[in-house]
């Protein structure tokens, strides 16, 4: 387990658990620094501290921290039951509204163990370690992660610093307070630990490959601080680039460049601003000239007559039969720079659909009818799945008053 972790791949090789307690009504931090050299783990420094301040220090090099609270404002219960989380909750903790608490479930052979606490003390123990500069990107609640130290500790007791964890045929039997004056030392493969800081040592275990599975909404809070914390470091890491590369350019600056340069430089740059405007207002007179001349191509077709024979036609328009497109003098051709719009003159192209072919067929007869219509040819006309025709009609004018 200690010596075979190349699979691993973590985001730093230095790993920081600090244990949030109490003694004597006091603050208590534990904590444990272990590194990864040559895949094999190692413990370089543990420490205890009843001041957040003094593991500022600790921290600094650490930009993944984890934090387990067992302090009173944690509750742990054992429950023989090992069905759903809700299942257990419902059973351990009837009332509990999980909106306002968080948990934690460990499910042994025979029964479960839950650990509560209140969101609200939860978050503002991570605001005080923020507030200090000190990262933590994972929080746990209570002695529930000791059971990713059984496959290394064969004892009937395991303890930590606030627990003990009492251990029948590989399984957690029950974890109940301990008394403060027990102390013991544990050793596991090539080093030692006290039973003080056992719990960070449990904690960084199961993050590489525990075979044991803890749930709870908790969950949801750490992918929150994980999320934080890689947009800290790219926030970070992205500023000292920055900071870098503007350095770097400055110095360059500073040794290839003169005041002679800069003044011919300033020169040249004004140069190409004017050849640059007065390109664009040559491209913009092109432009405008494309634009005067597709506009003398439509104003030369004539419209004087074409309002009133769309009038015409609307007015003669069943309620059956509804319009998408009516164009009249539709274009010929697709619209180039440069050339003149060609209309097919004498036209009036009609779109839509119909749901009643009597009165379809009755408002074409209207149409041909009518003194300035020449002749109308269906394009188009069929019925899809809501017996609602789609037609496509072209009506030719008999004559046209183009001015």
């Amino acid at each position: 387990m200690f010596s075979k972790l190349s699979s691993y791949n973590p985001i730093r090789k230095t790993f920081l658990t600090l244990e949030h307690t109490e003694q004597e009504g006091k603050l208590l931090v534990l904590g444990l620094e272990i590194q990864l050299r040559k895949d094999e783990l190692d413990i370089t420094q543990s420490f205890t501290s009843e001041k957040l301040e003094n593991i500022v220090d600790f921290a600094k090099t650490n930009t993944n921290t984890t934090l387990v609270i067992t302090d009173e404002n944690v509750l742990t219960k054992e429950v023989h039951h090992i069905g759903t989380d809700n299942e257990i909750l419902s059973e351990g903790f009837p009332n509990l509204n999980l909106d306002d608490f968080y948990y934690q479930i460990l499910k042994t052979a025979t029964k479960s163990f839950i650990a509560v606490c209140r969101k609200q003390y939860v978050d503002d123990i991570l605001n005080d370690y923020k507030s200090k500069q000190i990262n933590i990107s994972e929080v746990s609640l209570g002695n529930l992660k000791m059971a990713a130290l059984l496959p290394y500790i064969h004892d009937q007791d395991i303890i930590s610093n606030t627990s003990i964890i009492r251990v029948e045929n590989g399984n957690i039997l029950t974890i109940d307070q301990k008394d403060a004056h027990i102390t013991t030392t544990y050793d596991i493969e090539n080093f030692s630990v006290d039973n003080t800081h056992s719990l960070p040592l449990a904690i960084v275990l199961h993050s590489f490959a525990s075979q044991v599975k803890i749930t709870g909404n908790i969950e949801e809070r750490n992918i929150q601080l994980q999320s934080a914390l890689k947009e800290a470091s790219f926030f970070k890491k992205t500023l000292q680039y920055g900071i870098g590369f503007l350095l770097i350019t400055l110095l360059i600056n500073f040794f290839v460049f003169n005041a002679k340069y800069k003044k011919w430089q300033g020169l040249q740059e004004e140069i190409h601003v004017y050849t640059t405007q007065n390109e664009n207002i040559q491209e913009q007179q092109v432009i405008i000239s494309a634009k005067e001349a597709i506009v003398n191509s439509i104003l030369t077709t004539g419209f004087s007559k074409s309002s009133l024979y769309i009038d015409q036609i609307i007015q003669s328009q069943p309620t059956t039969v509804i319009l998408d497109a009516l164009v009249y003098q539709p274009i010929s051709k697709t619209i180039r720079n440069d050339k003149p719009i060609l209309l097919k003159e004498n036209l009036i192209s009609v779109a839509g659909n119909s749901i009643d072919k009597a009165d379809f067929t009755a408002w074409l007869n209207t149409i041909e009818k009518l003194d300035f219509v020449d002749a109308v040819t269906i394009i188009n006309y069929g019925v899809d799945k809501k017996n609602t025709s789609n037609f496509e009609i072209t009506i030719n004018l008999s004559h046209d008053t183009a001015k």
